[in-house]
C-alpha cells in the first residue's frame, strides 16, 4: 500500500491529509524510509477524531523511488 500511496502522493498537491490505520501505517513506512515528510498530530480526543497524517513534502529519495517503481 505505501508505493501506491506514495504514487497518489505524487499527483496531489501538498500538504495532503492521510486518514484511517493503514493510511496512517504507510505514512510511517514511507517517513522511515525518508520517502517523506510528514506531522502526526494528536488527536484532542480519541473518541471523537479520528487519527491523521499530513505529508507535507516528497523527499528526494521519494521522487527516485517512484522513478525506480515506474520502470519496474
Amino acid at each position: 500500500m505505501r508505493h501506491s500511496l506514495l504514487h497518489y502522493l505524487s499527483t496531489q498537491q501538498l500538504p495532503a491529509t492521510v486518514a484511517g490505520a493503514q493510511g496512517i501505517a504507510a505514512v510511517q513506512a514511507l517517513l522511515h524510509e525518508g520517502c517523506v515528510k510528514a506531522t502526526f498530530p494528536l488527536p484532542r480526543s480519541p473518541e471523537s477524531d479520528m487519527p491523521v497524517a499530513t505529508v507535507t513534502e516528497l523527499t528526494p529519495l521519494g521522487h527516485r523511488a517512484l522513478r525506480w517503481l515506474g520502470s519496474a
